[in-house]
């Protein structure tokens, strides 16, 4: 019935009245990112048969977790034209300020064109990659002001199911991961 703009900020919030089908109306509150979308990457080495994960604070819950490589999709992600995939090319360059790694091969890990919704209150969907053999970077994009990033390198597919299962890791980073593994188990990478 209407979106109303109640907050904004870095992220806004939307009052969002919808009438079901039934006749019933009900009032939400929406996490708009004010972005195209986001991706997450899982990045595996396949000499080593490990991953490389960031740890980082997380200030809905106040806490540092383990995830992937992730971001949103924004103005400075547009540089390439209309032919370009913006959220590959948002994913590279995640990849590069988050792990420092650039390069290597890439597999979209949901059908071309097809994106996840992040939350059922949240307007952002979600891109997943993986990437193998990527190269570390020497001198990589900065950060973004408000990340404190880890670097964590040579997780096994074993460590990462206990941070998951161990509620060390976000549900967007779990989910990916998951997603990677079962990529990684299909190309013959892990069995």
């Amino acid at each position: 019935m209407s979106d109303e703009v109640v907050y904004s900020r870095w992220r806004k919030i939307l009052r969002r009245i919808v009438e079901f089908p039934n006749g019933k109306v009900v009032d939400y509150d929406v996490i708009d990112e004010k972005s195209q979308g986001g991706v997450t990457i899982f990045a595996w080495n396949s000499k080593t048969k490990r991953a490389t994960l960031v740890k980082e604070y997380n200030p809905g819950c106040h806490r540092r977790l383990y995830g992937t490589a992730a971001g949103l999709i924004e103005e400075k992600h547009e540089s390439r034209g209309n032919d370009f995939d913006i959220a590959k090319m948002a994913a590279q360059c995640e990849l590069e300020e988050e792990c420092h790694l650039k390069g290597g091969t890439w597999y979209r890990l949901t059908s071309e064109g097809s994106t996840v919704p992040m939350d059922k209150y949240v307007v952002t969907e979600i891109t997943p990659y993986l990437v193998v053999d990527a190269q570390h970077v020497v001198d990589p994009r900065p950060l973004d002001d408000e990340e404190d990033i880890e670097i964590i390198t040579d997780i096994t597919i074993d460590e990462i199911f206990g941070l998951i299962q161990n509620g060390k890791m976000n549900l967007v980073g779990g989910w990916a991961s998951m997603l990677a593994i079962e990529k990684l188990r299909e190309l013959g990478e892990i069995k």
